[in-house]
């Protein structure tokens, strides 16, 4: 993995956010147990705040993640990125948390998961990437564990030329916390950040896939700018995993709705504008209202005339399809996709007709029946079919549709 990130501020974020760039992303955090041997009903999962605090004021979503190894392919899917806390001052890791953590890691690499490993959290990580877990520090050039809680800066540390914290580390030396006594060592598929005076590793850069980051310190106390960096680095590159996980569903869903078009030797036309002072389709709320669409094939009118004169009934439901053909073109423009599609509200069809048809029904099935078999899962839909003296253009049929969009839309 390289490591090429712009650390954003916060108002960069925020109008990021404001303009649909990468939503605020869903960060899962591992926690530490306190247990009661007394009472095993009253077993913690227990994360200092300041983690969570850390990562929301860098602009994501903190959530604790249980020791579940059952249906761990599930959390990953709902994580943008994932941090490995330390372990509490004074406890060792638990067996459980460890072998927890390490099957974490495993997936996290295969998906390309960003990861951001803490104190413990990166020793694990570097572990995982074929370093070895050193148990004892060198004698005393650099006290690792100077008082109970790390929230004075330590020791100074040497940045590796061409990493990334050269980028980060602002004005003056850098300074860091330190809460540890235990240690990674070796060589593994990672880079060394960052050293300690004793030469202990102080931060590595994984060569991985996805963002990988191991911090020795504690950067979730946000003492100096570089702490505040390394957070904001790890938030936006999970935010860019969320967005590009985003546009990947997107595109899914449009190309499986393309797919089934394909087999019905169909094809989605083109957005076209609308002729007059109106939009195409709107947006209120979750709801999307698009515009009465005629029935346009290559940009060009498919029939005219009027059912029970001209027109027959196969020829308007064929009209009715193309009719909404168009009206998902201009539904998959304004909900950016049709995977953001949840469901269908209100097909209405209007149907120009002699006085004496009473088939209306039958030809807006045209329409009915395409969209079932484009969305199977979702086509659901009230219907209004609607006998007209004349339509714009002299068309037999026009569609209007509503459907119902996610917030991400």
């Amino acid at each position: 993995m390289t490591i090429e990130t712009t650390v954003a501020t916060g108002n960069a974020r925020r109008h990021a956010t404001q303009s649909h760039e990468p939503r605020w992303p869903v960060i899962l955090m591992t926690p530490d147990v306190s247990e009661a041997p007394d009472a095993p009903t009253e077993t913690e999962y227990v994360v200092r705040a300041n983690y969570a605090d850390a990562i929301a004021e860098a602009g994501g979503i903190p959530l604790i993640l249980p020791y579940n190894t059952r249906d761990l392919a599930s959390a990953l899917a709902l994580a943008d990125g994932i941090v490995l806390t330390g372990a509490r001052p004074g406890t060792e890791v638990t067996g459980a948390r460890r072998q927890f953590e390490i099957q974490l890691v495993e997936q996290a690499l295969k998906t390309g998961k960003p990861l951001l490993g803490i104190c413990h959290g990166m020793q694990l990580i570097g572990e995982c990437l074929g370093g070895k877990f050193q148990t004892v520090l060198p004698a005393a050039v650099v006290s690792h564990i100077p008082q109970g809680i790390p929230d004075v800066l330590a020791h100074e540390i040497t940045i590796e030329p061409g990493s990334v914290l050269i980028d980060w580390v602002g004005k003056g030396p850098a300074r860091v916390n330190s809460l540890h006594r235990h240690a990674l060592a070796g060589h593994g598929r990672f880079r060394i950040a960052a050293r300690a005076p004793d030469g202990i590793i102080e931060a590595f850069e994984g060569e991985t896939d996805g963002f990988c980051l191991g911090i020795q310190w504690h950067p979730e106390y946000r003492l100096t700018e570089l702490d505040r960096n390394i957070m904001r680095a790890f938030v936006d590159r999970s935010a860019e995993a969320a967005a590009r996980k985003a546009r990947d569903a997107s595109s899914a869903g449009s190309d499986r709705v393309r797919q089934r078009l394909a087999q019905l030797e169909l094809a989605l036309p083109e957005a076209s504008l609308p002729p007059s002072a109106f939009s195409g389709a709107v947006r209120t709320g979750n709801v999307i209202t698009v515009s009465g669409q005629v029935p346009l094939k290559d940009g060009v009118v498919l029939h005219t005339g009027h059912l029970g004169v001209d027109v027959s009934i196969e020829e308007g439901r064929e009209s009715a399809r193309w009719a909404l053909l168009n009206a998902l073109a201009q539904l998959e423009r304004a909900a950016g996709g049709f995977d953001n599609i949840l469901g269908f509200v209100r097909l209405a069809g209007y149907v120009a007709a002699d006085a004496a048809f009473e088939r209306h029904g039958a030809v807006v099935d045209g329409a009915s029946e395409l969209l079932r078999e484009l969305f199977p899962d979702r086509w659901a839909h009230a219907r209004i079919a609607i006998g007209v003296t004349s339509l714009p253009r002299g068309v037999p049929v026009e569609v209007e549709l509503a459907a119902v969009v996610g917030d991400e839309a």
